[in-house]
């Protein structure tokens, strides 16, 4: 088998990607043989802009329809490959999103949301960032907020999370959490 045929029948899955998202980064993902991506669609942005921004998503999926799946599970990663398409996995890089409610939570995973960055290097209301110079850990919102995670089967995102919140995930976390990116602490 040749590299170009290896490559040609792999799933490859990009764990984040962070772009000015249109029709030209999603031509070249498509040419660049993903078979999905996680997609940040929100980093610091609240309840209201985060909406408006799984409303453009949502946009994209309809006008890019030929090339772009949303994925809600693995079938349909499957179905991205079978159907020479990239499926694109709804993330985000903090959980500032949901606000202060967890109500929010279910409304954002019928739309699609499938991975929640706890935080995004500093603290919020669910815990502590890698960038704070005190890691107080999860707060009583952030252990509802796994829970509430859990719940709706979305994955939780350690990174840019404090050594000690993200053990504090993972002891409460009844699924399995992920490090879509990150570097060793003693390069950093």
């Amino acid at each position: 088998m040749t590299d170009a045929e290896l490559h040609r029948n792999a799933v490859v899955i990009d764990g984040l990607i962070v772009s000015k998202w249109g029709r030209e980064i999603f031509d070249e993902m498509h040419r660049g043989g993903l078979t999905a991506a996680n997609c940040t669609c929100s980093i610091w942005e609240g309840f209201e802009p985060s909406m408006k921004a799984i409303a453009q998503w949502k946009r994209w999926f309809r006008e890019n329809d030929d090339i772009l799946l949303q994925v809600y599970g693995t079938d349909d990663i499957r179905r991205a490959k079978s159907e020479n398409k990239v499926g694109v996995i709804l993330g985000w890089q903090n959980s500032s999103g949901f606000g202060e409610s967890l109500d929010t939570v279910a409304l954002y995973a019928e739309l699609g949301l499938k991975v929640v960055q706890f935080t995004y290097s500093t603290a919020n209301l669910a815990g502590f960032g890698c960038m704070e110079s005190h890691d107080g850990g999860i707060t009583d919102f952030g252990r509802d907020l796994v829970a509430a995670l859990n719940g709706h089967r979305m994955v939780i995102d350690l990174s840019h999370v404090g050594s000690r919140t993200s053990a504090d995930v993972v002891s409460l976390s009844a699924q399995p959490v992920t490090y879509t990116h990150c570097a060793p602490f003693s390069l950093k």
